[in-house]
């Protein structure tokens, strides 16, 4: 199941134009919230029964509330412009214990590159690795100077971080940001697809298309096209293996692993449905994958040793998973 609890708005913020921050605080009791890490989201419960996720943005070492930032999107299907126009301080979110599927890995160095609202994660990520002194840059860039949110927290990082304001700077150099990352240095980004695609393809250009370096998060799967490929398997079904509550079935390889496994009354975390937030993501006991998710790494993916499946697909004809 799904840990929820309602909080309270206390506080709600103008941040830039069209970005407000809010802050989320315990109802009725001294017990601290969840622990949380940079790079974590909480899921945000909205009148139609859906959900949205939001990073947290505020201090991980302050478990008396959370804080989320949502940007106004003109073609909101209902989350953004709920918490926009209708939300106000003192009424009740419910939400989900922070998840962590963006993580901050070891690494030499750090590159960190925003577009708009993606500044949320990747400033907990520069603030984390400024208090423990390790190396890093932030590269965050905008439409406008006013429509970008946090710059005077940002200001306080110093001259590690080069905000661009695209009508006045231009845009950012990011062949040459991936470029000066030294061996062993990750690249982590968040923002629109678009930017997500040239760090991607940036990186490629100049490491070639097995670099493992960029790291990503996305929170909508608008835009993302995954081939279509005939399936290898050379029946018409394979066998699939839920070890832990003993079902052994024959499905079409295009036969959806989560919605079987739930109709089974087997309990999985699901949240997206789409392979972009990580919550059902399981181990593989035996077989092999087309990952089609969009939270894996490359290495990750090439393991075989977990799928998220609520959109991967068997590449075997047996897959036995840990459920």
């Amino acid at each position: 199941m799904v840990e929820q609890r309602e909080l309270r708005v206390q506080q709600m913020t103008w941040e830039s134009e069209g970005v407000v921050s809010i802050r989320l605080t315990r109802i009725e009791s001294d017990k601290p919230l969840p622990e949380w890490r940079p790079g974590a989201h909480i899921d945000v419960y909205v009148p139609d029964g859906t959900t949205r996720q939001y990073s947290l943005c505020g201090d991980p070492a302050d478990l008396s509330a959370y804080q989320i930032a949502v940007l106004r999107e003109p073609e909101s299907r209902g989350g953004s412009s709920f918490l926009h126009e209708q939300l106000r301080v003192g009424e009740r979110l419910l939400v989900t214990r922070p998840k962590h599927h963006f993580n901050l890995e070891d690494a030499p160095f750090h590159a960190l590159v925003a577009g708009g609202i993606g500044i949320t994660p990747i400033m907990t990520f520069a603030e984390e690795l400024e208090r423990t002194g390790r190396p890093y840059s932030l590269t965050y860039g905008g439409r406008t100077a006013d429509s970008m949110a946090f710059l005077e927290r940002l200001d306080r990082l110093g001259d590690k971080i080069a905000v661009l304001a695209e009508d006045v700077d231009g845009r950012p150099d990011l062949d040459a940001i991936v470029r000066a990352v030294p061996q062993g240095g990750l690249v982590y980004v968040c923002g629109p697809l678009p930017l997500l695609r040239a760090v991607e393809a940036a990186a490629e250009a100049a490491y070639g298309p097995d670099q493992d370096m960029v790291r990503f998060e996305l929170f909508s799967r608008a835009g993302v096209e995954i081939e279509e490929a005939p399936s290898p398997l050379e029946g018409d079904t394979y066998e699939l293996v839920l070890a832990q509550s003993g079902h052994t079935l024959r499905l079409k390889p295009d036969a959806n692993i989560l919605d079987t496994a739930l109709a089974l009354g087997i309990e999985i975390e699901n949240d997206c449905r789409d392979g972009i937030c990580g919550s059902c993501v399981t181990r593989v006991l035996a077989g092999t994958v087309d990952h089609r998710d969009l939270v894996l790494t490359k290495k990750e993916q090439a393991a075989m040793d977990q799928m998220m499946i609520c959109c991967s697909r068997p590449t075997s004809e047996r897959l036995e998973l840990d459920l």
